[in-house]
């Protein structure tokens, strides 16, 4: 007798018993289908079912179980949801059946779903006296939600009655943090009382209590706690700060400036600190410790391109209507720098005045030298120049007396020709070249500021060529410049000399290059939960009117042996074609399914190909499609599929990384362990505890 034969025999033997109400002889026969095969989902849903009848519900879900996990390892993630939905209703106290249907639903990226499953749990496992497992379920929810406050306190509560003290003070702090961004003050306080009870002396406490004082001004309580925590911690900076702004708002200016100069003794790049620290000296009038403060910030401003920062801390100290001539300088190189040519010709007319009511003669030459490079054709400036020359003898009446504006055309000419040659050299990576370039210009020209400031740039470029190219970039420079400069004459040094220069250009390394944070940083907190992609409004629909007409076009009057595969399936197409619209995608994507779980992989492809074109199904159909071709050994277009896939959700979400997950097993298929290697270690940073990620890890290193 045939396999096939064996078959029809068992399941019509087994169909008898049922009929006679005979269930643990029908569940016997059954189990003698079970081969170890795909096949096996079916006959376990059967097998599910009668236990169910049988009032078993432990062996039930036994069943259901095995084809949930059949359904995760062939990532048909949604019939595995479903399954282990079944098993909730049918067991509402499973809590590993509940615990994985939470797991799935966060991996899957529906978030409220997991939170709601987590919760059920959390609350399950609470009642039931099951602190440790229940705090798991709350931790698990918090990575869901972070502003959860309810359940953080709750969390808190548990943590404190398995004696874990310093966990639950972390979440009582995080939860009164939460109410003062909110304005909630005195919730806050209450918290924090609360915290400090179970710790006097913890320091995330105590800082944020001194912080809910200062908001509510409470300064005497503010400063009481200070000088507490002080004692204990004398480099707390959170502390410091809020004590010298307590200090800084009742003007005591002297012990304000003390502690802003303890913390930038402690930390020299602290910026909040320097810059408070400055406010206190320009209160007081000492407008040069104030710019001593500010200087080093504005460079590290303009290096990083944000001049109107740099400007506007300037203007701190201008703002009090103090001609601080120092800062003047500074601002006026700034407004340079950004070719903004009227500020800077305002500022520096408030210079030249400042100069002249103190008699700075040198100076305002210099001052002048600056407004002729930026406007050759001011007559003023050039006039007022030439007399402040004859004034301190820098011309001789007889050889000088005929200058006229055109030689400041024809410096302007020369620098900007000199810059312009530089800049050749600085393309080619020849540092070293253009800096001394730069630096004989600058000796002929010490007034441009233009020179100065070029130079500066260079100071954080380093050149990175190899000895062999440097003849070749030479050449290019040389062609380059007889080009442009074809009247202005020849390289000041022969060619070899440049070399030389070159070969010798030393780079820099980050330690030469002064590095800062911004003037106040500021952390912005986004509130409420990320909202994922959210399919589960399909999950929960299962269309029991296909998979009755499924089965029937598979039994009809006989048996599944009696019938060939291929005829069932076009049978049923045609019954789905009559029956089913073609904007019905979810039900071609159950179609999808059906057959990918037969094993027509072209006619499941061709079914969600149908379906994606529904925007909630996109993912999932892209999934599948991936899936079978791979399933065909065609990798290709079972990379072009999994691609199309990742362009769907946000970045580094859960559904993100199940799509990582994905690629990185096609890599494996394809035999590419490194790549596969490197997008599983993306995943295991993001959850290490993600399905076998682990296992998958260890394998391929250990193929290494």
């Amino acid at each position: 007798m045939s396999p096939k034969s064996d078959r029809a025999k068992i399941e019509s033997i087994a169909e008898k018993h049922i009929k006679k109400g005979r269930l643990d002889e029908a569940i016997a026969e059954y189990r003698k289908l079970l081969s170890g095969d795909d096949q096996d989902i079916s006959i376990r849903n059967i097998l599910g079912d009668l236990h169910i009848k049988a009032d078993n519900k432990i062996k039930a879900v036994e069943e259901f179980q095995r084809i949930a996990g059949f359904y995760e390892n062939k990532g048909l993630y949604s019939k595995a949801i479903a399954i282990y939905k079944r098993i909730k209703r049918l067991v509402p106290e499973n809590m590993d059946s509940s615990k994985r249907l939470a797991e799935l639903y966060q991996d899957q990226g529906f978030s409220s779903e997991a939170k709601t499953e987590y919760m059920n749990l959390a609350q399950n496992l609470s009642k039931a006296k099951k602190t440790k497992e229940a705090i798991g379920m709350y931790e698990s929810l918090l990575k869901l939600d972070k502003d959860d406050i309810n359940s953080r306190l709750t969390l808190a509560e548990l943590y404190t009655d398995e004696k874990m003290i310093d966990q639950a003070l972390e979440e009582l702090n995080k939860v009164a943090e939460f109410k003062m961004r909110m304005n909630q003050l005195k919730e806050a306080g209450e918290i924090l009382n609360r915290a400090k009870g179970l710790k006097e002396d913890h320091s995330r406490t105590i800082t944020n209590l001194i912080d809910l004082y200062k908001r509510d001004n409470k300064k005497k309580e503010a400063l009481d706690l200070v000088e507490e925590i002080l004692q204990k911690d004398k480099e707390n900076l959170k502390a410091m700060y809020i004590l010298g702004n307590l200090h800084f708002e009742d003007k005591s200016l002297k012990e304000a400036g003390e502690i802003f100069s303890r913390i930038i003794s402690i930390r020299p790049k602290e910026v909040e600190a320097r810059v408070k620290l400055g406010r206190i000296y320009i209160q007081k009038s000492e407008f040069d410790q104030a710019f001593e403060q500010y200087a080093p910030l504005v460079d590290t401003l303009i290096r990083k391109q944000k001049s109107d920062k740099a400007i506007g801390l300037l203007g701190l100290i201008l703002a009090t209507q103090k001609a601080h001539l120092p800062t003047l300088e500074k601002l006026a190189s700034v407004y340079k720098s950004m070719d903004q040519k009227k500020n800077f010709e305002l500022v520096c007319k408030v210079m030249l005045e400042e100069y002249r009511k103190n008699n700075l003669r040198e100076k305002m030459l210099s001052v002048l030298g600056e407004l002729l490079s930026t406007f050759p054709e001011n007559e003023a400036y050039y006039n007022e120049s030439k007399q402040l020359k004859k004034d301190l003898g820098i011309l001789e009446e007889a050889g000088e007396e005929e200058e006229t504006p055109v030689h400041v055309e024809e410096a302007k000419n020369i620098v900007d020709s000199t810059l312009a040659k530089a800049e050749l050299y600085v393309d080619q990576g020849l540092i070293r070249n253009a800096r001394r370039l730069l630096e004989n210009l600058r000796i002929k020209f010490p007034d441009d500021m233009r020179v100065a400031q070029k130079i500066d740039s260079l100071k954080i470029i380093a050149g990175d060529i190899k000895v062999d190219e440097i003849s070749d970039r030479v050449d290019k420079v040389t062609k380059r410049e007889t080009q442009i400069f074809p009247t202005v004459g020849e390289i000041s040094r022969d060619r070899k000399s440049f070399l030389d220069e070159a070969v010798g250009e030393e780079k820099l390394t980050s330690a030469d290059i002064f590095a800062e944070t911004d003037i106040v940083p500021i952390v912005s907190e986004e509130l409420g939960e990320r909202n994922y992609y959210d399919l589960s409004e399909r999950i929960t629909k299962e269309l029991d009117a296909i998979k009755v007409t499924y089965n029937n076009q598979i039994k009809g009057d006989t048996t599944i042996v009696e019938k060939a595969l291929s005829d069932i399936v076009a049978e049923f197409r045609k019954t789905l074609d009559e029956k089913v619209e073609k904007e019905d995608y979810e039900s071609h994507y159950n179609l999808g399914i059906a057959f990918l779980e037969q094993e027509l992989f072209d006619e499941a492809i061709e079914e969600c190909k149908l379906a994606a074109e529904d925007k909630n199904l996109e993912v999932e159909c892209y999934s599948v499609i991936s899936f079978c071709y791979r399933q065909k050994k065609e990798y290709k277009e079972a990379m072009k599929w999994i691609d199309k896939a990742q362009g769907v959700p946000e970045k580094d979400t859960n559904q993100d990384f199940a799509l990582k997950y994905e690629l990185a097993s096609l890599y494996e298929d394809m035999k590419d362990p490194k790549k596969a290697l490197r997008i599983y270690d993306e995943v295991n940073k993001w959850n290490p505890e993600y399905r076998d990620v682990a296992e998958r890890i260890k394998s391929l290193q250990t193929k290494k």
